[in-house]
This record gives C-alpha cells, sequence and structure tokens, in this order.
C-alpha cells in the first residue's frame, strides 16, 4: 500500500505535467460558442467539411503546417487596415497596432472563455493570434469592393486560394468571437464609415457575393437598421450568417420604444415556461409525426408543390389548401459544407429552434429518389450546380446523419397538415380523377396506384354517414403561437 510520500510524488508528478495555460482556469458558461465538432460528424464525409482549406481563424487549427502558406496572406490584410491603403506612415500604424494589442489583452480571458476546448497557448501567442486573424477579416471585409486591386494582393489575382479561404471563415472550428471583431473595426475604422456601417453589415455585403440562398431586400435593410441603432450582438460570423436566414418571427413596428420590446420578449420566456410545464414536450412526440410523403407521392395525391413567388429565407416553408410552398435553392459542392456547419453549430447552441437541422430533415422526407429531385428541379425550385440527380439526393440524406433532432422540429405543424390533407380520402379521389381526366406527366409516370390499391386506401362506402371529422388538437408550436399573440394582443 503506497504511503503518503509516494502519494505526494505522484501528485507532483501530474502537475507537472498540466499545460502550462497562462489564462485562469475556464468555466463552462452562456460564453460558450465556438466548438470542436464531434469525430463522428467529421467522418460523414472525406474530407471534412469542417476543416478548413486554406487559412486557420483562431486556436482550433492554429499552427496546422497545410495552413501556414495563408500567413502572409494575414499580414498583408492586416497591413493594410493599420495604413489604410498607405495613407497612414509606419509611426502612425504601429501606434495603432499597440492600441488594437492592448484591446484584445483586456479581452484575452473573456475571448478564452467563448472555446469549449482548452486552450494550450501563452498569452503572448494567444493575443498574437487573435489580432492578426481578427485585423485579416477586418481588411477582408473593408477591401472586397475596393477599386483599383492592388497589384500585389494575394487573393484577389488567385481564384482558387480566395474561394476556399471565404468559405474557410464559415467553419464552426475556424471562429473568432464577433465582439472581437467589433472591437478592432471600431478602433481601426473612421468615425464616418462606423456611423454608416457596422462589422455585422460589413461582413454581410462580403458574403452576399457568394451565398446563393435567397433573402429579401426588406429583410436586409431592417438588418442593417437593428445593427447600427439598436446593438444585436452575434456570437461570430457563422452565427451572424444563420440569423439572416432564420425566419421573421419579429414583425413588430420598429418604431415600437425598446421598453415595450423588453417586455414583449419577457411575456414570451413566459409562455414558453408555462407551456413546457404544463403540456408535453416535442420529444416525446412519436417519430411517426416525423414523417411526410416524398415530392412525387405528395403530387400524385393532388398536392401542388409550387416556388415561392417572392424572395425569402431558404427555411421559409408553408402549406395551405393543398398548396405547399418552398424557395428556390441553389445546390452546388458548397451547399453541404455551409448546411452541415450550420446544423453542427445548431446542436451545440441553447436556442429554442432547431432551423436548418429541421429543414435538412424536411428535405430529406421530401427527397428520397433521383425522380423526386428531378420532380422539384422542374418547378423552378432546385438549381442544380452540383451533379446527377442521385447525388443531391444522396446530399440531403446525409445531412443529419450523426446529429440529434432536439425539440422542437420548426416543421412538425406543417408535417401535420400536409398528412392530413394527403390521408384525406376526399383529396385522394379528387386527385384521381384529376389524374384520369388531365394528363400530368409527373403523376402518370411515377408512383401511381393501381386499381386494387386505391379501393384497399378509400374503399367506397355507399350510404354510409360518417361522424363529423375530428380536427386534430393544436401542435405545440400552434399552442405557443397562439399564447403568444395573445400576449402580443393584451401588451398593445
Amino acid at each position: 500500500m503506497a504511503g503518503k510520500e509516494d502519494v505526494s510524488i505522484v501528485v507532483d508528478d501530474l502537475i507537472a505535467k498540466l499545460p502550462k495555460v497562462a489564462a485562469p482556469t475556464r468555466s463552462w458558461g452562456s460564453q460558450v460558442c465556438i466548438y470542436k465538432v464531434h469525430e463522428k460528424l467529421h467522418a460523414v464525409s472525406s474530407p471534412s467539411v469542417y476543416v478548413p482549406a486554406v487559412v486557420s481563424i483562431g486556436p482550433i487549427h492554429y499552427g496546422d503546417e497545410k495552413l501556414k502558406g495563408t500567413e502572409d496572406v494575414k499580414l498583408y490584410y492586416m497591413s493594410d487596415v493599420l495604413t489604410q491603403r498607405g495613407k497612414k506612415d509606419i509611426n502612425t500604424a504601429t501606434a495603432l497596432l499597440q492600441k488594437c494589442v492592448e484591446s484584445i489583452e483586456k479581452l484575452e480571458k473573456e475571448i478564452r472563455e467563448c472555446y469549449a476546448e482548452p486552450i494550450l497557448l501563452e498569452s503572448k501567442e494567444f493575443v498574437e493570434m487573435v489580432v492578426v486573424d481578427g485585423l485579416f477579416i477586418v481588411g477582408l471585409f473593408q477591401n472586397y469592393r475596393v477599386e483599383p486591386v492592388m497589384d500585389d494582393d494575394p487573393i484577389a489575382h488567385n481564384p482558387w486560394k480566395s474561394q476556399n479561404l471565404i468559405w474557410d471563415l464559415l467553419l464552426l472550428e475556424n471562429q473568432i468571437p464577433m465582439f472581437v471583431l467589433q472591437s478592432l473595426y471600431k478602433l481601426t475604422a473612421s468615425e464616418e464609415e462606423q456611423s454608416l456601417k457596422t462589422i455585422g453589415y460589413l461582413s454581410y455585403g462580403f458574403f452576399k457575393n457568394y451565398i446563393s440562398f435567397p433573402r429579401d431586400k426588406i429583410v436586409l435593410h431592417k438588418m442593417k437598421e437593428t445593427d447600427l441603432h439598436e446593438g444585436v450582438h452575434y456570437k461570430h460570423l457563422l452565427h451572424h450568417l444563420a440569423n439572416t436566414f432564420h425566419p421573421l418571427i419579429d414583425n413588430e413596428d420598429s418604431e415600437v420604444c425598446p421598453s415595450l420590446r423588453r417586455l414583449r420578449h419577457a411575456l414570451r420566456v413566459t409562455t414558453k415556461f408555462i407551456i413546457e410545464l404544463f403540456l408535453p414536450k416535442p420529444t416525446t412526440v412519436h417519430t411517426s409525426r416525423l414523417y411526410m410523403p416524398s415530392a412525387t407521392q405528395l403530387n400524385t395525391a393532388g398536392i401542388k408543390i409550387v416556388k415561392s413567388s417572392t424572395e425569402g429565407s431558404f427555411l421559409d416553408i408553408s402549406f395551405k389548401d393543398g398548396v405547399m410552398t418552398i424557395p428556390p435553392v441553389v445546390i452546388s459542392g458548397r451547399t453541404e459544407p455551409l448546411l452541415r456547419n450550420l446544423i453542427a453549430a445548431e446542436q451545440f447552441s441553447d436556442q429554442y429552434t432547431i432551423y436548418v437541422t429541421s429543414y435538412a430533415l424536411f428535405m430529406d422526407r421530401l427527397i428520397v429518389t433521383a425522380k423526386d429531385v428531378e420532380f422539384l428541379s422542374s418547378r423552378g425550385i432546385i438549381t442544380n450546380e452540383f451533379g446527377r440527380f442521385e447525388e443531391i439526393a444522396d446530399l440531403f440524406s446525409r445531412l443529419h446523419r450523426e446529429v440529434v433532432l432536439g425539440a422542437p422540429f420548426y416543421y412538425l405543424g406543417t408535417f401535420d397538415r400536409v398528412n392530413e390533407y394527403y390521408n384525406d380520402c376526399w383529396n385522394f379521389w379528387k386527385a384521381t380523377i384529376k389524374r384520369k381526366y388531365f394528363i400530368d406527366p409527373w403523376v402518370t409516370t411515377d408512383l401511381s396506384f393501381s386499381k386494387q390499391e386505391s379501393y384497399n386506401r378509400c374503399p367506397p362506402l355507399p350510404g354510409t354517414v360518417y361522424p363529423p371529422r375530428r380536427k386534430f388538437p393544436p401542435t405545440y408550436r400552434e399552442t405557443y403561437d397562439h399564447l403568444e399573440e395573445f400576449f402580443d394582443d393584451f401588451i398593445s
């Protein structure tokens, strides 16, 4: 049996092996927003869609040998920011750099607490990394439309590197906190520039040239006004991008005073608590409610699937009176990495609704075979820049592998309404008559029912008097919406 001296030696040895981290011991809390993705998610595709191809941002991929070639690019843009494209002398630029370093030193503890993984970097090296990465991104956002392009610009004249670098900035593991960018932007940008544009709005202006998903211009104007006047806080660039995609639940008048907005928010939180206390949680919903027929099956049953007539978020899917409306999307080689990183961010997030995860499951139910992709393409809903229709079907089946579907599923109410309509015998017979007398190539060539199958599904019962059709109880989301509407009316 070991004595006290032996135990003491073991303890000393273990302490000696602990990494020398300059910052105090970190603790889990609300600050954590940047995570290392689980190996199971990395393994879903090869190469992994979570690993940067060209540039490392932040500590997770810092020091990766294959990414070191871009370090000079960072320094180029950092110098550009500090000298304002050569307008300031070296002494002024050096003094400005000193202010940036001092600012990040003050924020070091807060920055470290944003990462779920412990950061094994000494304070000096960590601060240097954050300053370089932050000023690089600020410079990139400021200069993307500046003319003329400098002859020695290391990105503008290298399309392959520029494309990969841009998408590397949207990887969950490749982030620095948004407040770092805000701090550096305030130090380096002129007062006039800051009065017109926030770093959040600059980032959107940069990425909108590369993101294929549609978005309403009115929404973007509202985002700009909100950023400038209400101090909206985004956790990092990926989080900011995700918020531009989220459905616009808040349609309140922009003139409403901030105190009333806070009151409404408090009432919504109270509503959520009451519902969760007295109603079954969405996680108890039977998995059969997460089923929906495919696009070609829905079309066979008489459900119309149409493209949205106006621009909006790709999440703005609706179903009403037998018509499913879906926003158009462009499927390219960048679609899977972007959606998978947005989904990964939701897996770690404490946000109430998992929008993109829900979208992935919705599309996986809607698209089962290449025929479904071809059908949606014929309706203008999918623009194929990816490959064969089979490959797009496989893409959507991969999106939610190794993903936990938390609560609530955003399209649960839509699934309920679609399935209710689809299973209605009267709608089925109307669609059957329409197929018989009006030719629809998508219906007559795919998933058609034989006479016996039709009889088995909805057998005719002449003379039978049916009881009134029972209306389904409201879903969790519908209950929440009704209570929220009540509270809004109460305080308006």
